[in-house]
């Protein structure tokens, strides 16, 4: 029980200072890693906004949407995606 109980001491009054100060050191890479996941997820979205944009224009060249859904549909889209790009723009 002593064994735990200065291993414990030791955790506790010299491992975790230790922890504690280099932790700041690694902050900035942990930062730059989630700004690129964050990046790469907003590109994407753009990429399969694009598509849909394109698959709503097929379907109305074709027919089979009307003209008013069409207009509604494509503005909310274009809004997104703009939407998307400004935030990209600001990272």
């Amino acid at each position: 029980m002593d064994i735990i109980k200065e291993y414990g001491f030791i955790i506790i009054f010299f491992i975790m200072p230790v922890i504690f100060v280099i932790q700041p050191l690694f902050l900035p890479m942990i930062e730059e890693k989630k700004n690129q996941l964050s990046v790469d997820g907003l590109k994407r979205k753009k990429l399969l906004i694009y598509r849909q944009i394109k698959e709503l224009e097929m379907d109305h060249d074709i027919g089979n949407i009307n003209e008013s859904d069409y207009k509604l549909s494509r503005e909310a889209l274009k809004q997104d995606v703009s939407e998307i790009i400004t935030k990209l723009n600001s990272l």
